[in-house]
């Protein structure tokens, strides 16, 4: 059934966005400004021109159709590229607005990167508050919803939408690390040594993938991975190493700091390592918002003073 806009009252998107929020019919008119009876017309209205119950009582309370579930993204999504459309927002003031950013990022930022990023908000920012959440395969429609504001993804891991904005972040390199009392390996692993040796395998380096970056080298060298312990985080998979003669593979940057604080060393690895390679990647609906102008800049000043 098609249904002409020239016969269809706009506001009852937002009614319809709000309803969607809220699964509340009194909680969505007060979203809105309107009384309940008012709220209640204009979801029969609703009712009535899509030819569908938009939201159903159950148990649990109000549960959208599918239908409304299918609609619920494209509206949202239209109604604030109208909103950033209507109005010339304020210039961000970090010194003294209050604002929570939401960032999705491998592991290896909150050991290398957090730290320093929330070192430098304090001094700068001190009413922002940053919430970091371990990278997730499924981000788009997170950023879409604005419920994450930024993804830090590994290159080579997933694809990218194109209709996402994507901005090469950080470099780094694959390094080894080995126990200091490690006799078996010396400064430098050969890719034979590599293939003979026990490896502690971080499962996924960071990212909820299946297939890692290492993994790809591996096959691409056709090594099978003599694989001692699999083990989801680097610092217990540092621990490990510590007091063992396995191999740890990770980033040279966290690897560093690292052998700072525990018994260990960085081993060269073999030559032709695979390279580690951050995306930065948000949604286009918000990247013209100050805050987010703002808050980007930070993390490619980061990026900036790291490699610089």
């Amino acid at each position: 059934m098609k249904i002409s806009l020239q016969n269809f009252d706009l506001n009852l998107l937002v009614i319809f966005d709000a309803l969607m929020i809220e699964r509340n019919v009194s909680k969505a008119a007060e979203k809105v400004f309107l009384s309940q009876s008012a709220m209640s017309h204009a979801l029969n209205r609703l009712r009535a021109l899509l030819d569908d119950p938009i939201l159903v009582r159950t148990e649990k309370g109000m549960m959208p159709t599918p239908r409304a579930l299918t609609m619920e993204v494209p509206i949202r999504e239209a109604l604030t590229n109208i909103q950033h459309n209507l109005y010339s927002p304020e210039p961000f003031d970090p010194s003294t607005k209050q604002e929570t950013f939401v960032i999705y990022v491998p592991e290896y930022f909150e050991g290398v990167y957090l730290p320093i990023l929330t070192s430098h908000l304090q001094k700068v920012a001190p009413n922002v508050k940053v919430m970091a959440g371990i990278l997730k395969q499924k981000f788009e429609e997170r950023l879409v919803s604005g419920e994450i504001d930024y993804v830090l993804s590994i290159e080579g891991i997933h694809e990218i939408p194109g209709r996402l904005k994507c901005q090469p972040w950080i470099y780094d390199k694959l390094t080894c690390v080995v126990s200091k009392s490690n006799k078996v390996v010396g400064d430098r692993i050969t890719i034979d040594e590599f293939r003979n040796v026990r490896h502690i395998y971080h499962e996924t380096l960071g990212t909820p993938y299946t297939q890692t970056i290492l993994d790809k080298w591996l096959k691409n060298n056709k090594i099978n991975h003599n694989i001692a312990i699999s083990n989801p985080g680097y610092l217990g998979a540092a621990m490990i190493t510590e007091t063992t003669d396995y191999v740890l593979t990770l980033p040279l940057r966290l690897a560093q700091k690292l052998v700072q604080k525990m018994n260990l060393r960085v081993v060269e690895p073999p030559d032709n390592f695979p390279d580690y390679r951050l995306n930065l990647i948000w949604h286009p609906l918000y990247e013209k918002d100050p805050a987010q102008i703002w808050f980007r800049g930070q993390l490619l000043d980061l990026a900036n003073q790291e490699t610089g």
